[in-house]
This record gives C-alpha cells, structure tokens and sequence, in this order.
C-alpha cells in the first residue's frame, strides 16, 4: 500500500514539474493605435498576439520579434483602410482574418496558428493625447 501512496506521488508531483515549466505559446506582437477615415471621431487601440506551434514556439517568437515592426506598420495601414462595419464586429472575425494574412506575410514559414486580440478600446479621438514625436515634428 506504500508502494503505491508513494507512485501516485511521484506520478503527480513529476506531472505538476512538467506543466509549471511549460511555457504559454501565445505572443505578443504589440500594441497597435489607428484611426478609420470612415470613423473620424474614434480611435482603436489594442493589443496583437500570436499563438504559434508549441513545438516550434523558440523559432516563432524569434521570427515575429525580428518582423514586429513591418508588422505592426502593415496591420496599421490595412487597419486605417477597412470597413467601418468590421470596426464594430464583438467578434472581430474579418479583422483578425486580415490580420493572420498580415502577419503571414512578414513570415517566411508557417509559424502562427491564429492572433489573438485582446484589450479592444474605442476612444473618442480628442481624449487620445498625441505622441511625443508628432508633438515635434509639427513645432
């Protein structure tokens, strides 16, 4: 009966081992900010993720660090130019479509398996304070 006590133990203390080191294989890719001509008097913020291959997940996060700023340029640009109806879509469906294929785009192998947004805000545009850089540039 110890025998066994003790094996159970084991077993479950070296599987608790295992999942503590196991490592999410969700990434961020950053944080994006733009406004829709479409919808002038709000500005969308929110944060992009990746979630990649377990198995490959060292190989992918190395790959989207090299690439997250073209990312995040190109997520901007086609994010500025789509339909305002997708803006308003609780389920994001067809921006997180356009994103994958932004995403997929700056990569040269099938690393992610779909993105992930999180931190959804729509701001009114006067409320959203201008960053540093626009500030001086204009003086």
């Amino acid at each position: 009966m110890v025998a066994i006590h003790a094996a159970v133990i084991g077993y479950v203390r070296s599987r608790v081992a295992r999942l503590s080191n196991m490592q999410s294989s969700a990434i961020e890719i950053g944080l994006l900010r733009f406004q829709n001509p479409n919808v002038p008097d709000s500005t969308y913020q929110f944060q992009l993720h990746a979630i990649v291959d377990p198995s490959r997940r060292f190989r992918g996060e190395e790959r989207l660090k090299l690439n997250q700023l073209p990312i995040t340029e190109a997520a901007e640009q086609m994010l500025r130019q789509v339909d305002a109806s997708w803006l308003s879509d609780p389920s994001q469906k067809e921006i997180r479509e356009r994103l994958m294929d932004v995403v997929l785009q700056h990569l040269d192998e099938p690393l992610v398996q779909r993105v992930v947004i999180t931190d959804w805000l729509c701001l009114p545009s006067q409320s959203v304070p201008m960053s540093s850089n626009l500030i001086t540039a204009s003086l």
